[in-house]
């Protein structure tokens, strides 16, 4: 039977181990993952992981990709992403519809052959 409050995590730990995964802590340092002993789970927290004995302080594969997933530098890397993806389709458009633009020009007089 399983513990009251543990759930799913617990069972599958027991059955197979869930290993700490790869993490960033308080200080921007990345740590490898590693793997827990049998009997011993990944705890601690999004920015400190460890092995310990105590399936109270389990914390699973799913939790550990939900600190990855919401991470404020994740955020901010995937708005960057955007914003700059975005500042390129502008400027190219853009540089098809300014007659300043060279490649307004290329297309609105495209070059002869030359003739000889």
């Amino acid at each position: 039977q399983v513990p009251q409050g543990l759930g799913d995590g617990w069972l599958s730990t027991v059955a197979g181990g869930e290993d700490c995964l790869w993490y960033v802590d308080r200080n921007g340092s990345w740590h490898p993952g590693f793997d827990c002993e049998f009997f011993t789970f990944c705890c601690g927290t999004c920015h400190q992981r460890y092995c310990c004995r105590d399936p109270l302080r389990l914390l699973t594969e799913r939790q550990q990709r939900h600190c990855l997933a919401f991470s404020p530098k994740t955020i901010a890397g995937i708005a960057s992403a955007v914003v700059l993806f975005i500042a390129i389709v502008t400027t190219i458009v853009c540089c098809f519809m300014c007659s300043c633009c060279y490649l307004y020009q290329r297309r609105r007089h495209p070059p002869t052959p030359l003739q000889g």
